[in-house]
């Protein structure tokens, strides 16, 4: 059970191992909406200016602050108590409270939030950055992304956020979060972004921005800004040994993020291309057993004979480089690239077969549950 102040932000141990290979990645499903009235849900729409008025000035962070701080969201997600069959009959099971943050996408009132904030409730409620409190709907959520989207009722227009582009991101960028650490409502921490591409063992699309701006317990599923006041990331983890921030916290990417989005709010579920492959990381040792000077791409280990990766002419042992003309540097690059993939579609990959290079024509088949 969790009060209203214990951590809501998913537990990270110092000592973080990475996962084993990323055998699955390529072939994740999907996650499917809680409730039935999601898929009437309209598409996201873009704001139609920027986050950050341009003045011909710089702005300053308090500005940047200013202009996003309504788009950020305080969120109470809450379960009832309820009677659970042991082997010693039924026992009383207590309802749980977390906190947590997220942000309006859409000016209808779509919020976006970490999956684990709202996990297990039976209501939801949103906080305004002017003090009013509403209502919220789960319109479907995603656990293998950790993220979930909700929708505020009772009408109205509400200010979305603007998105950025975390694939330009940088490390050494100047980054602000924003949410209500310990539930103490809107709070602006800011830093750099420290690293990319992080794997902390949470999910098989792990691909993290890492950052040094104060993250606590409260702060999940709040948005992280760029200089520019565009949301480039999602706060969804932090290191802790002592449960505090200690500088080393965990975003999930906006170009992830804003596609899972999308697809919850239209469909209530997320589609992943699927083609059928269990992958291996690479290591030196293999790469010398392969004849290659170094240990970038994929590696397939397996086929399945039906997926759409044997009758797209992949074999076991490829060594896949690239995947619509962007470099795939390891096997969860590949995976999230095949799973962002639209179904139905030829993608052109470049694998290196037997020391020799070819080009092939990938077909992206569908993830089924």
């Amino acid at each position: 059970m969790r009060s209203k102040k214990s951590i809501s932000l998913r537990p990270v141990t110092a000592a973080l191992a990475l996962a084993g290979t990323a055998a699955l990645g390529a072939t994740a499903g999907s996650a499917f909406a809680d409730s039935p009235q999601a898929s009437a849900s309209p598409p996201l729409q873009a704001p139609p200016s920027a986050a950050v008025a341009r003045s011909g000035r710089h702005a300053s962070l308090a500005d940047m602050v200013e202009a996003v701080g309504p788009s950020v969201v305080q969120i109470d997600a809450r379960s009832e108590a309820r009677a659970v069959a042991t082997p010693f009959g039924y026992m009383r099971q207590p309802g749980r409270e977390a906190m947590g943050s997220g942000f309006i996408v859409d000016e209808s009132g779509v919020v976006l939030t970490n999956n684990h904030v709202i996990d297990g409730a039976s209501s939801v409620r949103v906080k305004l950055s002017d003090g009013s409190i509403r209502q919220a709907r789960v319109l479907g959520r995603d656990e293998k992304t950790d993220l979930a989207v909700l929708r505020i009722e009772g009408g109205g227009s509400f200010k979305p956020v603007q998105w950025g582009n975390s694939d330009a991101v940088r490390v050494g960028e100047n980054v602000f979060a924003m949410g209500s650490p310990f539930g103490l409502g809107n709070t602006v921490t800011s830093g750099i972004v420290s690293a990319r591409g992080r794997e902390i063992g949470a999910g098989p699309y792990d691909d993290f921005l890492q950052v040094d701006a104060a993250i606590n317990s409260g702060n999940s599923g709040g948005p992280l800004f760029d200089s520019s006041g565009r949301v480039i990331g999602v706060n969804t983890a932090i290191v802790s040994p002592s449960g505090g921030n200690v500088g080393i916290g965990f975003a999930i990417p906006s170009q992830m993020a804003r596609n899972v989005a999308t697809q919850i709010a239209a469909n209530g579920v997320v589609s992943r291309g699927h083609i059928g492959v269990g992958l291996q990381e690479m290591s030196p040792t293999i790469a010398n057993a392969l004849g290659l000077k170094s240990t970038d791409g994929a590696l397939v280990a397996n086929v399945e004979s039906a997926g759409t990766a044997a009758v797209s002419g992949l074999r076991r042992g490829d060594v896949v480089r690239s995947f619509n003309g962007k470099t795939i540097e390891n096997s969860r690059d590949f995976a999230r690239e095949v799973a962002r993939a639209r179904a139905g579609t030829a993608v052109p990959i470049e694998v290196i077969r037997d020391g020799r290079e070819l080009q092939l024509k990938l077909r992206i088949g569908k993830e089924t549950a």
